[in-house]
């Protein structure tokens, strides 16, 4: 090939830097083909690329298609050089017997256009067709024209295997994307809800009705029972999953931050904002926002919220203009609410209006016979987490039944993953923290009999759900019939017969 003169050498040094661009692959397409025009006068353009077994076309210039075109392999003057991956030249185009003029492009064509079609191909594969309708003047040269757009057809075709490339890695990208949005969703089900205790029997029934609706609720209970778990299984088991989760926590943000972070602002609304910002009530549109500690929220505050609340719309700070929000709200609390009320710190309307659905979370001390269950879960996170394997000796779980867990499941597993980390294999009471190794006054708890006492009653529990129908009964347990019979004989439980 010979050497391109110094015009085309621009031209091609021109649309190699936009193909180096971050830009989509259509507009990059454009931006070739409107180069094409500007500086070698190309009046009209298209590029149609390979999709399946023939050609689309991808991008177009100086005329506006009616529909979008296809070209079967061999189909017209673009699909046979798609076909031959040999270069056409046709002078006076629209006089030519061969153009089948299928873009509809030939009625903006003069006697004098010439139609240039060029493979775009990256080493022996042919990926599309750069088709050009040129008038060309006395002193122009139609073979030097067509030596350029076939360096530009090979530089196409280098940015369409790239382009290919990356979608393919976007792909992957994007179905790992899947995948942990699967895992995360899988970790905040109700099956995130680790217990079979009563109270969390009951709280899994409420949690699964409040998540089909898409009322208020409002999470009670004490610190590190998992209220912000229960927020997001509502969430992710609601028509909402697929959007935004955001949350706030309403005692950790300064007061005078606070309003920026759930509203935004406008570009000089105060010193040090200087561009506009989008609110978590803003980025949480079509989802759900989770105020966390909201009995700390201040007074100036709460008004605010509940106008989102009564009307759906917020405004940013330094604006004056109303913005309509899609938001579910979900609050929670470890403070009397009512208390609050009471004592002039909680507006009362919002209380009410927070209060459509309360739920309540018990702590851990209320559900003891879900601490095995809760050990055994963290014990296995963290054992992962850290590549070892340290279990505990019965009296260690023992002793871990007996601790009250003002922290609760918080507490919990904070105690759990410290013995992960600083112990190896088996951990006994002496591995335990010294207010955990401390005898208590109360007769110390059997971990056998608590596991049995544990299962007779939620044996008896569900004989009395399913009516006494032991068949019904075991399905609910996920026991067989005889397993079931086994253990109604064990622990001497009488069937009634109604």
């Amino acid at each position: 090939m010979r050497a391109l003169k110094l015009r085309e050498l621009y031209v091609v040094n021109e649309i190699t830097k936009i193909l180096s661009e971050e830009n989509t692959f259509d507009n990059s397409l454009r931006e070739v083909l409107k180069i094409l025009y500007s500086y070698v006068g190309v009046d009209y353009s298209f590029i149609a690329v390979k999709e399946g077994r023939g050609l689309k076309v991808r991008s177009f210039f100086g005329y506006l298609p009616g529909k979008l075109v296809s070209f079967k392999r061999g189909e017209g003057v673009t699909g046979r050089v798609f076909k031959s991956g040999t270069p056409v030249v046709i002078p006076s185009v629209k006089r030519s017997g061969i153009f089948a003029n299928k873009t509809g492009i030939g009625k903006y064509l003069t006697d004098k256009h010439h139609l240039v079609a060029v493979p775009v191909k990256v080493g022996g594969e042919i990926v599309g067709v750069l088709v050009t309708f040129k008038e060309f003047e006395n002193t122009e040269s139609v073979e030097k024209f067509l030596e350029t757009l076939s360096v530009i057809g090979n530089l196409l075709g280098m940015f369409f295997k790239l382009h290919e490339k990356m979608e393919k890695e976007r792909e992957e990208w994007e179905e790992e994307r899947k995948l942990l949005t699967r895992e995360l969703q899988e970790k905040y089900t109700l099956h995130g809800i680790i217990g079979r205790s009563k109270a969390v029997r009951q709280l899994i029934e409420i949690v699964e009705k409040v998540a089909k609706s898409d009322s208020t609720v409002l999470l009670l209970g004490e610190s590190g029972t998992g209220k912000s778990l229960i927020a997001r299984t509502i969430h992710y088991e609601s028509p909402r999953k697929d959007k935004p989760f955001v949350t706030v926590n309403c005692a950790a943000i300064p007061e005078n931050l606070l309003e920026a972070e759930l509203f935004g602002y406008e570009k000089g609304a105060f010193t040090g904002a200087y561009a506009p910002k989008k609110g978590k009530f803003e980025l949480a549109n079509g989802g759900t926002i989770f105020l966390d500690e909201i009995g700390d929220m201040p007074l100036s505050l709460q008004a605010k919220i509940l106008r989102v609340l009564q009307d759906r719309e917020i405004e940013r700070l330094g604006s004056e203009k109303t913005i309509k929000v899609d938001v579910r709200i979900i609050a929670a609390t470890n403070k009397d609410l009512k208390k609050l009320v009471e004592e002039g710190k909680f507006r009362e309307d919002l209380y009410y209006r927070l209060n459509v659905i309360p739920i309540y979370v018990p702590p851990l001390r209320e559900r003891k016979e879900d601490i095995p269950l809760l050990i055994q879960h963290f014990l296995k996170e963290f054992n992962k987490k850290y590549g070892k394997d340290v279990y505990l000796t019965k009296e260690a779980m023992e002793r871990l039944l007996e601790y009250d867990y003002p922290g609760n499941v918080r507490e919990l597993s904070n105690i759990i993953e410290r013995l992960v980390i600083l112990n190896e294999g088996k951990v006994d009471t002496t591995d335990l923290p010294e207010y955990l190794r401390k005898e208590k006054n109360k007769p110390k708890g059997d971990l056998q009999r608590f596991i049995e006492e544990t299962e007779k009653r939620r044996i008896i529990e569900a004989l009395e759900k399913t009516g006494y129908v032991k068949s019904r009964a075991a399905k609910l347990l996920g026991y067989t019939l005889r397993q079931l019979d086994y253990r109604i004989k064990k622990y001497g439980i009488e069937v009634k017969k109604f």
